[in-house]
């Protein structure tokens, strides 16, 4: 089935459904990064958000809840980022995961490359670019699972 990705993000109904079944895990040791996180994705409409506060309870919850998407801190004592990235692949659980830190320096974000990382944002994070990242790895996992397949529009090439 070929969706256009422009008329669909476009339609309430998909819009909806998506958010309402979209399961989010936001992982970071910062407990105020993960209230201002959550906040923001409830307010984008998800209401399927899990968090946790270090590597080893994001491993644990990832494997009950089974989210579409991780938002996952680099920096964290315990367990980091880049080694929860690694088990997460390692468990053969498909999610998108998005790298968040406030330090992107050039070794974190070839290593969360490396690793398998689906994004990468840099705190402070704005609404917009959580919401943004949202969308693009729900469309890539669903693409991912055979569900669609992209069909991007550019009004430029018409």
């Amino acid at each position: 089935m070929v969706i256009n990705v422009l008329a669909e993000q476009g339609n309430p109904r998909t819009q909806n459904s998506i958010m309402d079944q979209s399961r989010i895990l936001i992982v970071d040791d910062d407990r105020l990064m993960l209230t201002l996180l959550a906040g923001v994705l409830r307010h984008e409409g998800f209401h399927h958000v899990e968090r946790a506060t270090n590597g080893k309870q994001a491993l644990e919850l990832l494997l009950q809840f089974r989210p579409e998407i991780v938002f996952l801190d680099i920096e964290m004592p315990d367990l980091n980022g880049i080694d929860t990235l690694k088990a997460i692949k390692a468990y053969g659980v498909v999610t998108q995961v998005v790298m968040v830190t406030a330090t992107p320096t050039t070794q974190y974000v070839k290593d969360a490359k490396e690793s398998g990382a689906a994004g990468f944002l840099v705190k402070p994070v704005s609404p917009a670019k959580v919401a943004d990242a949202v969308k693009t790895c729900l469309l890539k996992a669903r693409q991912e699972e055979g569900e669609i397949e992209l069909c991007i529009y550019d009004p430029s090439h018409s």
